[in-house]
């Protein structure tokens, strides 16, 4: 697939749970994962917070968020 034809998004993502360094890396490794996903970060300092970058061709916003539900977070997008 050739990147200039990559259709590329990013979303923020408020998760109502307080989770630490170690389980937010592991949640940004299993998010990294899901299709149409080409990265995911997030500010110390602001750990209710993710950005998330994805192809919109592969994914949309709203499959992102279900994906965070199924791993049993509270999460909500936060409009830029």
């Amino acid at each position: 697939m050739n990147t200039m034809d990559t259709r590329l998004n990013e979303v923020i993502v408020h998760i109502d749970e307080g989770l630490d360094e170690e389980t937010l890396h592991r949640l940004e490794d299993g998010v990294r994962q899901d299709a149409g996903v080409v990265s995911v970060g997030h500010n110390p300092d602001k750990p209710h917070i993710l950005m998330v970058v994805y192809d919109s061709d592969a994914t949309h916003a709203s499959s992102l968020l279900h994906s965070f539900k199924e791993r049993g977070l509270h999460a909500q997008l936060v409009g830029l």
